[in-house]
């Protein structure tokens, strides 16, 4: 053993009894130091930060007092400055500037009226990345009040809210629209997925060599071309809601581009505003497109 030890350097006999003594470990305690060098490698992979945050300093915007969501269930999911400042005016954006970075956070936001003993409570399950559980409890009193609770999630953690994964994507299975994460599978093999997906829409774009449908959705850090399929009432629709949030529903497919190696372009079966129940200004006549309340 020594003459074993003698025929390696330093550095190599030490790399030699470590190993032996994690050999020796029990299994247990090779799992936990396994996760701990995981949590370290994210840290120095930038990674770190708390899961969650609460941002007080928002108020409750105007659009929650007439919407018809139940926000207290089914949060508004927020992945950048610009859906961000879709829905809030300057002051709530700028405080939400000042207290995230989109580029490592998302934002949900639940907003509500009902009595004044509502709560929205979660937990943080024990993963890596973590999984936060928020659930809406009722309140017992009568008084309707507006309530509002604004959060600030770490991007990689999954939230799940009543039950489903707060998503700005849905995909129709057995007749009902299921929220799913990105990369969808079928979509990857090809395979055109019918899907709803809520986004800021983008309207008259131009492409080098015209390779572009000229109208776009835009997600987070995602973009699909959206195929309005020439008809008037889509792209009137478009017109309207240009640079607006939106929901959009309709078949999407992959497909080889020229100067985009793959294009992913989403044919439009509708187009309905994505700010919940829009009051249009008074001396304007509101006129409907596509089911849903649109301004001339």
């Amino acid at each position: 053993m020594l003459l074993m030890e003698l025929s390696h350097p330093p550095a190599r006999r030490k790399h030699n009894r470590m190993y032996i003594l994690l050999r020796k470990l029990p299994m247990t305690t090779k799992l936990l130091l396994f996760q701990a060098m995981l949590s370290l490698l994210f840290i120095n992979a930038g990674w770190a930060g708390e899961p969650i945050v609460e941002i007080a300093e928002v108020k409750v915007p105007e659009f929650t007092l007439e919407s018809g969501l139940d926000g207290g269930k089914k949060p508004l999911l927020l992945q950048s400055s610009d859906e961000a400042a879709a829905y809030f005016g300057a002051k709530n954006l700028a405080a939400l500037k000042d207290k995230v970075d989109f580029s490592k956070q998302k934002v949900l936001v639940f907003a509500w009226r009902g009595s004044g003993q509502d709560r929205i409570v979660y937990e943080v399950l024990e993963s890596f990345p973590e999984q936060i559980r928020f659930s809406y409890q009722r309140g017992r009193t009568r008084d309707l009040r507006p309530h509002l609770k604004v959060f600030a999630v770490r991007s990689d953690v999954k939230c799940i809210a009543d039950g489903r994964i707060v998503s700005n994507l849905e995909i129709k299975k057995d007749g009902q629209w299921i929220p799913r994460q990105l990369p969808l599978a079928d979509l990857s093999e090809g395979k055109a997925v019918e899907v709803r997906v809520r986004g800021i829409l983008i309207d008259g774009i131009i492409a080098i060599g015209g390779e572009t449908t000229g109208t776009t959705i835009c997600f987070g850090q995602t973009t699909w071309e959206l195929n309005l399929k020439n008809e008037k009432t889509l792209r009137r629709a478009a017109g309207i809601l240009n640079d607006k949030p939106v929901v959009v529903s309709g078949l999407v497919r992959t497909q080889k581009g020229i100067e985009v190696a793959t294009r992913t372009i989403l044919t439009v079966e509708s187009i309905v505003s994505g700010l919940p129940n829009p009051v249009p200004p008074k001396n304007i006549v509101p006129e409907k497109i596509m089911g849903k309340p649109f301004v001339k």
